[in-house]
């Protein structure tokens, strides 16, 4: 949409007393998103009430999912787009500033999430310059029943490679380094086109771009992890050794009842695999705790698993149930301070095996990609190629005066619960 707008003529400004127009980009995946992106439309009409003049577009999830039912409870929006229709936001933002002359019912631009990646569109990064994200595939085809994603974003429809091979290239040549691929399900990359996963052969591809340094991967689900998958993560320079793949959970009738495909031998058997093919490996996980019918004893089994499996990093999230999906309808739900007291026992355990891994660091060089300064301190932020951006810790470097987007390499001086602090031994030129 920004690309869009840049294209058009469009200014953007972080301040919203500058702006003439909002525009909420909104998450509608569970409660907590949900309420932020209300907090967030709500408190950009607080801008428009103090100044009429101005405009606030709503889009994304929560306009896909909700627009029928905002329009009533929010007057001040003046058009809500859908997740398949964000190529019109140039026209919706020119329509709105009709209602200026003739207030009119908010535009209402929502139709079915099954939006195809068939042409490029201009872009513009909202990210540090240095990296990117590169969305291969929009939808998924799974249907896990704590989730309702497939019904505000559809099917899986891959992009083709020939279109990302171009758009990474694009990317490099404005600098950025490092690519980190998503998409709802990343490993189902290229069945839809071809009958089977092309994720390895996306990989090779990208990795052949010149310029890009690190391309990781976000977002696998755990019945397609192949062998060849693994080898290319293995054996390609360019590919971090980093495998984001969330788990759910360990407990085979909870898996069974969350649709997740999978078992709890095939998943106790995928971490070690997993560890012997790619030497080094980061691995990322998270879990649900509280889900419909889970017993002290099935929690009690995702505890020892997680303590067993000693994950770099994992993320725990408690059950929210999904308008429209079929686990939200159960009558078996976990209660709230249930949930709690999971949730803060998995993230204490997690805490610890995290901060044995980054204590093993200390004292050893790495390499790491500098993201920027720390702000209101006088520290920069790294990450090493274990360590994705915006969910995962960092490496903050003291006395370091470089640039963003820069490798360096650092020596660890000590170990936080969270984060890591080191030192500046090299810059890479």
């Amino acid at each position: 949409m920004m690309g869009i707008l840049h294209q058009r003529g469009y200014a953007f400004t972080d301040d919203e007393e500058d702006a003439d127009v909002i525009v909420v980009n909104t998450c509608a995946f569970i409660d907590s998103a949900k309420e932020q992106s209300i907090d967030t439309i709500l408190e950009a009409a607080q801008w428009k009430e103090d100044d009429p003049s101005k405009r606030l577009v709503v889009t994304g999830c929560l306009a896909q999912r909700y627009a029928n039912d905002l329009v009533g409870e929010m007057p001040e929006v003046d058009a809500f787009v859908g997740t398949s229709q964000f190529m019109h936001i140039d026209t919706v933002i020119a329509n709105s500033k009709k209602r200026l002359a003739s207030p009119t019912p908010a535009e209402i631009l929502v139709t079915s999430p099954a939006y195809q990646y068939t042409q490029p569109f201009p872009r513009l990064q909202a990210t540090p310059w240095h990296y990117a994200y590169l969305k291969i595939g929009e939808g998924c085809d799974n249907r896990c029943t704590f989730c309702a994603i497939p019904a505000f974003r559809g099917d899986y429809v891959s992009r083709p490679v020939e279109m990302l091979v171009r758009e990474a290239n694009v990317l490099a040549s404005s600098g950025v380094k490092e690519l980190v691929l998503i998409s709802q399900d990343t490993t189902f990359y290229g069945k839809d086109l071809k009958g089977t996963p092309q994720i390895a052969e996306l990989l090779r591809q990208l990795a052949r771009v010149d310029g890009i340094e690190w391309v990781r991967m976000l977002y696998l689900y755990p019945t397609l992890i192949d062998d060849e998958l693994l080898d290319v993560v293995a054996g390609e320079e360019k590919v971090c050794s980093y495998i984001d793949v969330p788990f759910q959970h360990i407990d085979n009738d909870l898996l069974r009842r969350m649709a997740r495909g999978t078992k709890e031998s095939t998943l106790r058997d995928l971490v070690p695999r997993i560890r012997e093919r790619v030497p080094g490996v980061t691995f990322r996980t998270s879990f649900i705790v509280g889900f419909p019918g889970e017993t002290d004893a099935q929690f009690e089994s995702l505890l020892d698993f997680v303590v067993d499996s000693r994950f770099e990093h994992c993320g725990v999230f408690k059950y929210s149930p999904e308008d429209g999906t079929p686990s939200a309808e159960w009558n078996d739900q976990v209660p709230d301070e249930v949930k709690e007291e999971r949730f803060l026992e998995l993230v204490a355990a997690q805490t610890d095996i995290a901060l044995e891994s980054r204590s093993e660091l200390v004292g050893q060089t790495v390499r790491v990609l500098v993201d920027g300064k720390k702000p209101q301190t006088p520290l920069m932020e790294s990450r090493m190629a274990s360590q994705a951006p915006e969910i995962d810790d960092v490496v903050y470097l003291r006395d370091a005066d470089v640039k963003s987007g820069t490798f360096v390499q650092a020596k660890v001086v000590e170990a936080f619960d969270f984060d890591l602090l080191a030192e500046v031994v090299e810059v890479e030129t």
